[in-house]
């Protein structure tokens, strides 16, 4: 699915006629919203649910998915419980659907609060009516909340390959590539025959800058822990910036990431979405911004010794020093609460469960050199408190850190490479705690369109 998806992103921004996608001289002044459809909405969440139980039901012919009547009482009546499922279906899969979800309500006219219980309505009555098994917590916490993270990413930047947006003799591709990003939202669009809208009310989308980096990724990330050597491919956007003077609304400014390495297991080693929320200025002089933001966070690391990812909240202290026309510095403080996450545990595993689930705490930190708007030099670093809630007793920190340096060498062209570390240290009463360390090392080229 990912990769679909990362073929349409990548063409969305290889378009004649601008090498910034959302430049805002490409956008229509002269654009009329449709008011939102709640029987659109609703329908297509409905739709979704229906034709996904009946591939379930009478292709794939699985138990779980024979139901009528009584087990649909009997779900409603023993109520919600976690589920042993794998780390891939409940972190990735369920927040992937979760998306379809959204782009159901946004394709339908609502904005992106209102298109919010949607997604909640749609995995609940999935849990409850499509599955002969107890509904799943865990299940309608990933899919609504990592559903809206991924759903507005991707209908954001579906919305800027859609026709209208450039050559007409592009419009049959560009179509192509915005239904592969967000088949619903699409859809949705054709049935209203708003294909002349723009998905934004006629206001101007941000600026996307993206970069696609290919290279190999040595990592001790093997079960007996010796390196490993990988080739992997990256696909980055940064939408629009928490500075920006005009931004008014959630996720005018997010950057989303995706890492795919056909060498392991599950393919897909990394998801990240970070999506402003709400911002204020502290200060804004013309070298000087000093903001206040909130932020909503999906994360996905798989490798093969180490998972983790989840949903998260953060409040930002965010600054940006420009140092002359060209250069720039930018500091970021997150103070972040984590609703839900998964975590690679040592103990309390059961059927096909090797993780735990947990809530907690921690803390964001980003430094950026930027030049011409793009990374010189890069550090990201996490740190993660989880208290268990499922799985084992125990209770997990986890660091996450990456230092990462870039440079143009020719046109659109660079070269770049960046060392990585994931440390994570585990608690568990009467039991010893344990300590994991997986370093890694990427070396890519990158391509860069603007």
């Amino acid at each position: 699915m990912w990769l679909t998806r990362l073929v349409a992103v990548i063409a969305l921004f290889c378009w004649p006629g601008s090498s910034r996608a959302g430049a805002q001289s490409s956008i229509p002044t002269t654009v009329k919203a449709i008011p939102p459809s709640f029987w659109h909405a609703g329908a297509g969440v409905v739709a979704l649910n229906a034709l996904t139980w009946s591939y379930n039901r009478y292709v794939q012919h699985w138990q779980w998915a024979n139901v009528g009547t009584r087990s649909w009482w009997e779900n409603i009546k023993g109520g919600f419980v976690w589920d042993n499922d794998v780390f891939m279906d409940n972190q990735l899969a369920h927040p992937y659907h979760g998306s379809f979800y959204f782009n159901s309500a946004r394709a339908s006219g609502y904005n992106f609060w209102q298109s919010t219980p949607f997604v909640a309505a749609g995995s609940v009555t999935w849990e409850l009516f499509t599955e002969n098994v107890r509904p799943s917590l865990n299940d309608v916490i990933n899919t609504t909340f990592g559903g809206i993270a991924l759903g507005e990413v991707t209908y954001r930047l579906s919305s800027i390959l859609r026709p209208g947006r450039r050559p007409a003799s592009y419009a049959l591709s560009r179509e192509v590539g915005a239904f592969a990003l967000s088949p619903i939202g699409r859809t949705q669009g054709l049935l209203r025959r708003d294909s002349r809208e723009d998905g934004n009310g006629g206001e101007p989308w941000p600026e996307a800058d993206m970069w696609v980096s290919a290279g190999r990724r040595k990592a001790t990330d093997t079960p007996g822990g010796a390196s490993a050597d990988r080739s992997f491919i990256e696909l980055a956007v940064r939408y629009g910036s928490p500075f920006d003077a005009q931004l008014a609304r959630p996720y005018d400014a997010f950057e989303f990431r995706v890492q795919l390495s056909p060498e392991t297991p599950g393919v897909v080693t990394h998801v990240g979405v970070s999506g402003l929320l709400a911002r204020s200025y502290l200060s804004n002089t013309r070298r000087n911004q000093l903001v206040l933001g909130l932020f909503q966070h999906y994360d996905y690391d798989d490798v093969p010794v180490f998972k983790s990812g989840g949903q998260s909240l953060s409040g930002a202290l965010l600054y940006r020093r420009r140092l002359d026309s060209r250069n720039q510095l930018d500091l970021g403080l997150h103070l972040e609460g984590v609703l839900l996450a998964g975590i690679t545990s040592d103990q309390g595993h059961y059927f096909r469960r090797d993780y735990d689930y947990g809530s907690g705490a921690g803390s964001r930190f980003l430094a950026a050199l930027r030049r011409d708007g793009h990374d010189l030099l890069r550090l990201d670093s996490r740190l993660v408190w989880l208290h268990s809630l499922f799985g084992s007793k125990g209770n997990h920190l986890a660091l996450f850190t990456r230092l990462g340096a870039a440079v143009r060498v020719s046109g659109l062209v660079g070269i770049g490479c960046d060392l990585g570390l994931i440390t994570r240290h585990s608690w568990y009463p009467g039991s010893p705690s344990v300590t994991q360390r997986v370093p890694q090392m990427r070396a890519y080229l990158m391509w860069q369109p603007s």
